[in-house]
């Protein structure tokens, strides 16, 4: 590598760049993977680009499409990416936590456990994070400042206390042990023999006054290290409360949840709304189910029934538009089962195609 190239990489590595996309974000990645072409047309939907959507499955994009579809792509990823984020938040641990600190949440988490709660919530967080912004944040709100805060003050917490017994020679461990005891005089003696444990040796060495001094001084930080613990486990206790608030609300509150859930409990697969497959695979489902070959078969079994070379113009069309309606609903029945926005673009183009036979029938 030339000196020239060296320098241009350089300044390319300094820079930040979203090109090429990250792996499977590109509009062809999307596109193809069944769940990601299934929420893509969520995003489109909801802007409202039911025109491009047909573009798409008719393959043919303009030239202004190009910049709506990298605006689209680019929709998609952000929100993929946002409930991503908070999905992992969703871990077996944090979710025993919030079931313990919230008795609506933890009937929830004991009819299915952990592992299965969190999958019903993570199935419905994506579809969430594209079309109902309102409610995913209401999840999503809770988990980060949780996240945050143990991270935050409650880790620096910790560690403060950590460095306090270090400092006076006191294991965590003792300490625990002795901020556990319930009766508080039996813990004022505890307490104070770790302090005195740390000065015992010096005792000689140290007189009767500067002896106590030490030890109420030492008590007094023991007891400031439990105050400190007990309020930021106060605080933990009140962030897991809220995030058990919210998803509580959103299990028993949402139809779609509820339905997850249930799945869940008779580990039954969520039944199919769009197709599991790409864009490509998909389209072939809906379109792939007609033929010319079978129409042009049926016209001539239809033509020599109704004496259609018989009848004037006027008969003919209407045997024409009879034919057409017909072959709609016969390829609806043959069709698959799935529904939304993706497969109400395809039986758009499907109706499209069959009508456009009309102007072939002779």
């Amino acid at each position: 590598m030339g000196i020239m190239d060296q320098f241009r990489k350089s300044k390319e590595e300094k820079k930040e760049h979203s090109t090429p996309p990250a792996k499977g974000f590109t509009l062809a990645e999307i596109l193809n993977d069944g769940k990601s072409f299934h929420l893509f047309g969520k995003i489109l939907e909801k802007e409202g680009d039911k025109e491009l959507a047909q573009k798409i499955a008719e393959g043919k994009i303009e030239e202004g499409d190009i910049e709506l579809l990298e605006q689209a792509r680019l929709k998609y990823q952000e929100k993929v990416q946002v409930s991503e984020g908070v999905e992992n938040l969703l871990t077996e641990e944090t979710i025993v936590e919030i079931a313990r600190n919230h008795p609506d949440f933890e009937k929830i988490v004991n009819l299915v456990g952990p592992k299965k709660a969190i999958s019903a919530i993570k199935s419905q967080l994506r579809e969430i994070c594209i079309t109902d912004e309102a409610r995913f944040d209401t999840i999503a709100e809770p988990l980060k400042n949780h996240d945050s805060y143990k991270k935050g003050e409650f880790k620096k917490t910790e560690l403060a206390v950590e460095k306090m017994c270090k400092d006076k020679g006191i294991s965590p461990k003792a300490y625990l042990e002795a901020l556990a005891i319930e009766d508080p005089e039996e813990k004022q003696t505890a307490l104070k023999k770790l302090v005195k444990e740390k000065y015992g040796k010096f005792e000689k060495g140290i007189n009767f006054l500067s002896l106590g001094a030490l030890t109420r001084s030492g008590m007094d930080d023991l007891k400031a290290g439990e105050a400190s613990l007990e309020e930021a486990l106060a605080e933990m206790n009140a962030h897991q409360e809220a995030i058990g608030d919210a998803l509580f609300a959103s299990v028993s509150g949402n139809e779609d949840m509820r339905n997850a859930l249930a799945r869940e409990l008779i580990s039954e697969k969520a039944p199919k709304v769009e197709p599991e497959v790409g864009f490509g695979d998909a389209k072939k489902e809906v379109i792939g189910a007609f033929t010319d070959a079978a129409c042009d078969k049926d016209w001539e079994d239809l033509k020599v029934k109704t004496g259609y070379d018989s009848q004037d113009d006027l008969g003919q069309d209407v045997i024409k538009d009879e034919f057409i309606n017909a072959q709609k609903e016969k390829y609806k029945k043959k069709g698959p089962a799935s529904k939304g926005f993706w497969a109400s673009i395809f039986a758009a183009l499907f109706e499209k195609k069959i009508e456009n036979k009309k102007d072939t029938l002779k």
